[in-house]
């Protein structure tokens, strides 16, 4: 399995325990294809450079995996599905800082 970090954006029309809700899933589906959630951190309602599907701001997620490269692709089409859902920024790591990050730091 390799390692992962995965910034989520989520529509800023959800109320942040919906948001929750959201990634929570993701979180169930990388569980249920036998990957672990390393770390998580909220990075909170930001607003976006520009906007996305009528959305001038977003929910930031950002989790470390560890998983295979299948799951990653059913999450993709689990939220291409969803309204909610803005972006997912995917990078395959072979280590993560277990320190919190630079933007967790600055809240």
């Amino acid at each position: 399995m390799a390692m992962y970090e995965n910034v989520f954006l989520f529509s800023g029309n959800l109320t942040e325990k919906k948001a929750n809700e959201k990634i929570d899933s993701v979180e169930e589906l990388i569980k249920k294809n036998k990957g672990n959630v390393l770390k998580k951190e909220y990075w909170g309602l930001r607003s976006l450079a520009y906007k996305i599907k009528k959305n001038s701001k977003a929910h930031y997620f950002m989790l470390n995996t560890e998983n295979n490269y299948e799951t990653i692709i059913e999450i993709k089409k689990k939220l291409s599905i969803d309204d909610d859902y803005l972006r997912l920024l995917n990078l395959k790591i072979t280590e993560f800082d277990k320190n919190p990050s630079i933007i967790s730091k600055s809240k």
